[in-house]
């Protein structure tokens, strides 16, 4: 009995020998999100700097690296503890290139002075893997409802750029984003120099409103052989004469790029302060 019972064993242990072992799960590539034009290409928004103005929706566009198929996805905003779908997505494989048509996502519009959470999702597809950004929280701000130095600032620009972010700068030096639109206004006196500080920013809003960051080369370029300049003096050298067309008095002021307006380069600042492209 012992012989046999043994021998039943052994019998057993070479049939599950021979049977084909189970199928290991396969792992889906991870799928690869690329944000135009940012060096953070994985976030979302990240061209935004964490603002909104109000009454504008920003935007930026997403590509998919070496996708197997077309694949969707979605755009979502958080609203009472649930994720809100406000655009469904497509991608769509390029034949014989490594990215996927570009597609753009854009935020909510509102008039209010309130922060907004958003994530953007790649559906999974039957190759690849799902995909979901990290969450960002955006504060979308509305400048007609700032106090103190930033209303002072607000009130010599809200003619020319009525929905503009503006950030109280601690450096001595005003500047503007290019991406977020964003002005940096370094504190002034009251007076000719804080409206000229102002305007000058508020004029590279209404160029870089005109000219967004993948057509600013062109800008630049533009500018340069109008003002006979390098980098990107004509970008200021243009603000400049659009400060003076939206009231700086040149005269009263020092340390400005320029204050040579006359033919074509104020016919330059014109047409942009017209929100007209070169």
């Amino acid at each position: 009995m012992k012989r046999l019972t043994t021998a039943l064993l052994c019998s057993a242990l070479t049939a599950s020998l021979m049977l084909p072992a189970a199928p290991a799960t396969a792992v889906l590539p991870a799928t690869s999100v690329v944000a135009v034009g940012s060096s953070n290409s994985k976030a979302l928004f990240s061209n935004a700097g964490g603002y909104v103005a109000s009454y504008t929706r920003f935007s930026q566009q997403y590509i998919l690296r070496n996708i197997k198929s077309n694949r969707t996805g979605v755009l979502q905003e958080s609203r009472n503890g649930r994720w809100v779908t406000l655009q469904k997505l497509t991608w769509k494989k390029q034949v014989g290139k490594a990215t996927s048509t570009a597609v753009t996502v854009r935020t909510t519009h509102t008039a209010a002075t309130v922060k907004k959470k958003y994530r953007l999702v790649v559906n999974a597809s039957s190759k690849e893997a799902r995909w979901e950004s990290k969450h960002v929280t955006l504060r979308h701000e509305n400048p007609r409802f700032y106090n103190g130095y930033k209303k002072t600032v607000y009130n010599q620009v809200k003619r020319y750029c009525p929905n503009v972010i503006i950030l109280e700068e601690d450096r001595l030096h005003s500047y503007t984003y290019s991406t977020s639109l964003r002005m940096n206004v370094a504190r002034r006196p009251a007076g000719n120099l804080l409206k000229y500080a102002a305007l000058h920013e508020c004029a590279h809003i209404r160029e870089f409103s005109l000219y967004p960051p993948s057509q600013q080369g062109t800008l630049r370029a533009k500018l340069n052989k109008i003002y006979k300049t390098t980098g990107t003096g004509g970008i200021e050298q243009a603000a400049d004469c659009m400060a003076f067309r939206m009231g700086v008095n040149s005269k009263l002021i020092f340390g400005t790029y320029t204050k040579n307006c006359a033919g074509a380069r104020g016919t330059a600042a014109a047409k942009l302060l017209a929100g007209t492209k070169l």
